[in-house]
């Protein structure tokens, strides 16, 4: 069995930290702690919506890489960029470029390692 090289399991483990994060960012923004968000109404449960969203997307994209999904790997590069772009489309204070460093971190490891996302078959399958 070939296990993963080492950028891989960065790249997951990058992709778990931006869902941890988002999750934060929904679970303080649903309390009305985030201080830019806490009187607008139906717009501070859209973000929260979004976030979460954002979350189950990034959580099923590390699960999917894992396992070698051609899709997911596409649809993971997709996301990524857009989520890199989204993030200085807005005001871009200081944890938002720790958010873009770290979604561009993980994008760069997808593409460095995306022949071992793309062979056939599983991880399990591979012959050494």
């Amino acid at each position: 069995m070939k296990s993963a090289p080492n950028s891989v399991t960065a790249a997951l483990m990058l992709i778990l930290f931006i869902a941890a994060f988002w999750f934060a960012f929904a679970v303080i923004t649903a309390l009305g702690l985030n201080w830019s968000l806490e009187r607008t109404g139906s717009y501070k449960w859209i973000m929260v919506v979004l976030a979460l969203g954002a979350v189950l997307v990034l959580a099923g994209m590390a699960f999917f890489l894992r396992r070698r999904n051609r899709i997911a790997f596409y649809l993971s590069v997709a996301f990524l960029a857009v989520l890199a772009v989204l993030t200085i489309a807005d005001q871009v204070g200081w944890i938002d470029l720790v958010t873009l460093i770290i979604t561009l971190a993980a994008l760069v490891l997808l593409l460095k390692d995306r022949q071992w996302y793309l062979q056939q078959g599983s991880p399990r399958n591979d012959q050494p």
